[in-house]
């Protein structure tokens, strides 16, 4: 009777013992639980940067009320990082999935698109060049380059489309007028390439002086030459012809280059002979090749001097000295 009594004392102690083992490990689950665990929908991620461009530091930060462990993978197969916050350059352009793991159960994964790095223009590696004022086709021109640290150079005059040249000083013959792009890549650098546009004018051809006089009358309409027989121009020099001044003479050239007016107009002023030889720019030719010249043209007429007969107005000859005006 004594040996049952000792034996049930003996369980109730350890049951007792137990229970108070199950009440400590389910206490402590539940501590472990209510300081670890939480729902994985409450993760979350701020990502901040500028543009996410290659070379930009962008900051990652957990935003995790619960968070006390944190693990960021960038997607780039780079180093992971174990704080809130963390930062991050990415080297190549790309969609990454960068993924967020908190307190070691969680996870959130959101992905980022890093685009190219942004091109800035160096002006000190733009190609630096002048183009002459005017190009004449068949003429050659020489154009060099005056860029710092160049070690190599490829030309191009915009006719062909393979390089022209590749020297630091170039040559080149246009064998077609018309605009044309002159462009210049310098150590291979194609953004830091420089281009400049030039006018090529067509090569001017040599005509006979009689054949150009022709062709003008017969622009002016005049199907026979007017050739004032002697004693036409021993009457007309013998009386007093009409008074023309410089600035007034100026103002009816400026009516032919517009096509306003046409030479036979100066007879008068010539005693009837528009055929008389005058000055142009240092050069002998008659008047009337001088207005088929400049008829349909822009001109600035410059200088003009004009010399009469004494006791007539006849004017028998001129000098005048202008440029045409190509824009």
């Amino acid at each position: 009777m004594k040996q049952n009594k000792n034996l049930s004392k003996y369980l109730d102690k350890n049951v007792t013992y137990l229970m108070l083992s199950v009440f400590l490990i389910s206490a402590s689950a539940l501590a472990y639980r209510f300081y670890n665990d939480f729902p994985c929908d409450v993760v979350n991620m701020d990502i901040k940067g500028k543009t996410y461009r290659v070379g930009e530091l962008i900051k990652f930060t957990d935003l995790t009320e619960q968070g006390k462990k944190w693990r960021w993978d960038f997607g780039d197969s780079t180093a992971v990082s174990t704080g809130r916050e963390a930062f991050h350059i990415y080297k190549k352009p790309g969609d990454y999935s960068v993924t967020l793991k908190v307190n070691n159960s969680c996870e959130r994964t959101e992905t980022i698109t890093i685009k190219e790095k942004k091109f800035v223009l160096d002006p000190n590696k733009v190609p630096k060049f002048i183009v002459p004022d005017s190009i004449t086709v068949g003429e050659p021109f020489k154009i060099v380059d005056n860029t710092k640290e160049a070690y190599s150079w490829e030309w191009r005059f915009g006719e062909t489309a393979k390089a022209n040249a590749t020297t630091k000083t170039a040559t080149y013959v246009y064998k077609e007028s018309g605009l044309k792009t002159i462009t210049l890549v310098v150590n291979g650098d194609i953004k830091h390439m420089s281009k400049k546009v030039v006018k090529v004018y067509p090569k001017q051809q040599k005509e006979d002086p009689i054949k150009r006089i022709k062709e003008a009358e017969k622009e002016l309409g005049w199907d026979i030459p007017y050739e004032p027989d002697a004693k036409d121009k021993e009457d007309k020099e013998e009386k007093e012809v009409p008074y023309i001044s410089e600035p007034a003479f100026e103002k009816k050239l400026t009516r032919i280059a517009e096509k306003k007016t046409t030479a036979k107009q100066f007879a008068d002023y010539f005693c009837g002979d528009i055929n008389k030889t005058v000055v142009v720019n240092g050069k002998n030719m008659t008047f009337l090749e001088f207005c088929h010249k400049i008829r349909g043209k822009k001109i600035n007429i410059k200088r003009l001097t004009i010399f009469r007969n004494d006791g007539s107005n006849c004017i028998k000859n001129m000098d005048i000295e202008y440029k045409r005006i190509y824009f």
